[in-house]
């Protein structure tokens, strides 16, 4: 019976929603500075609302409603130089970044994508912040933390 087809989709659009929309994600801002470096909100986030900055010790919770397409974005903001040199609108130095994406109804499944912001080459945040993830669906927690192999701050490039 259509009636009920119809009934049947509409549930699975509804669980649908659900499941990608109920979900939250804390970020723990535990990113120290890089070693030359002054600045105590080392990290900002990206959201459909707009950017925050979570200084160091600080976190935010964002709704998975309030996360694009392209993931949760994460900047690092020291300022870092392009691996590439100088591109045509684009500061150099600059601040990096990356997009966090989760898969599935699971925290621990997840992927960081390379930054997509002014030119080709704008400084990876991957090469900066380590990512780590806990929490139990769907309260999820995205630990932040400077990998021990990090570039240093630069004033110029």
């Amino acid at each position: 019976d259509k009636k009920e087809e119809m009934i049947s989709r509409l549930c699975i659009f509804a669980l649908f929603v659900v499941l990608c929309y109920t979900y939250q994600i804390t970020v723990l801002n535990n990113v120290k500075p890089c070693a030359n470096g002054n600045y105590q909100n080392t990290i900002k986030v990206f959201t459909t609302n707009g950017q925050t900055n979570i200084p160091r010790g600080g976190s935010l919770t964002v709704q998975g409603s309030n996360i694009g397409a392209t993931g949760l974005g994460i900047q690092e903001n020291g300022l870092y130089c392009r691996c590439c040199g100088n591109e045509a609108g684009c500061l150099n130095p600059d601040n990096a970044g990356m997009e966090l994406v989760l898969h599935g109804n699971n925290c621990e499944s997840f992927q960081l994508n390379n930054p997509f912001y002014c030119g080709k080459h704008p400084p990876n945040a991957k090469s900066i912040v380590s990512v780590s993830m806990s929490g139990t669906w769907p309260n999820c927690i995205a630990n932040l933390n400077r990998l021990p192999n990090a570039p240093n701050c630069q004033s110029h490039c």
